[in-house]
């Protein structure tokens, strides 16, 4: 699994994005199982095998049972919790200072899915400190404040085909452009199709990509403000029909730093827009 941005309650930073993990069941199973999430390179993982927690009626018992199985990201340590009226829980933790906020984002998506399966937990509060001692972050969390998206196209060094559609000089449709591209190792295929097009000059001078990722089929791209400044609608369907062209890929959400915008370039993007030919 690999992640993707967009701003959420807790984190709002522009650059990155609270996502939503919305196949996650957090009903505790009847036989008192719980997954553990863990973070792996650029992604948040599921251990095969839940475990059996001893004091499931106990909230105070199964969270730091938890917390003891949970594996956390170097730089980053556990400090302990405070338990608040319904079952409400308080999770602190200290950061270095050279952690970045990729990784702690997935960290905080890793630890809240996990707990958030512990039978009659209530809300869920993160408190991170910095090693100063400093409190740099609070917020409240549930597993639907986290986007991820399963990375159906591995990465890696490997050669593959991609397809461009490109707005046709002199026209008023897009062409189609195939060429293969070498993946890197920390980025995905919808990454590279993006960063093709940005480079081939499809979108406004200055624009950048801040994040993508995939959920449900659903790409979600996010751009910086330059991108404000499209006005060919056939910049927009060059993306869309680029992205949507990926196996993977139905649909695509366009966002300018996190946000939804109603049009751009005279386009309805305020929902995910899927393949439309144009001639």
């Amino acid at each position: 699994m690999g992640l993707l941005l967009i701003p959420g309650c807790g984190d709002k930073d522009a650059g990155f994005t609270e996502t939503v993990i919305d196949t996650v069941d957090s009903n505790l199973s009847e036989d008192h199982g719980i997954t553990i999430y863990r973070v792996e390179g650029r992604s948040v993982v599921a251990e095969e095998e839940k475990v059996q927690l001893k004091q499931p009626d106990s909230v105070a018992n199964s969270l730091e049972e938890t917390m003891d199985m949970l594996p956390l990201v170097d730089g980053m340590k556990f400090l302990g919790y405070t338990m608040g009226e319904n079952n409400s829980v308080t999770l602190s933790f200290q950061i270095s200072d050279d952690i970045s906020k990729e990784i702690l984002l997935l960290e905080k998506a890793a630890v809240v899915t996990t707990i958030e399966q512990i039978r009659k937990i209530g809300a869920i509060s993160l408190s991170i400190r910095n090693s100063k001692d400093e409190v740099v972050e609070e917020g409240n969390y549930t597993s639907k404040s986290f986007y991820y998206y399963d990375s159906v196209i591995p990465t890696g060094q490997n050669n593959g085909q991609v397809t461009l559609y490109l707005p046709e000089a002199g026209g008023t449709g897009l062409v189609e452009q195939t060429l293969v591209v070498t993946l890197q190792l920390d980025a995905s295929v919808e990454e590279e199709v993006v960063k093709q097009l940005i480079s081939r000059q499809v979108f406004p001078s200055g624009t950048e990509l801040i994040s993508i990722s995939v959920t449900q089929k659903v790409a979600y791209v996010d751009f910086n403000e330059a991108f404000l400044q499209i006005k060919d609608s056939r910049a927009v369907y060059s993306l869309v029909d680029s992205i949507c062209k990926l196996p993977h890929i139905n649909s695509i959400q366009i966002l300018v730093n996190g946000e939804k915008q109603e049009k751009l370039a005279k386009v309805d993007t305020h929902m995910p827009l899927q393949y439309t030919k144009l001639e």
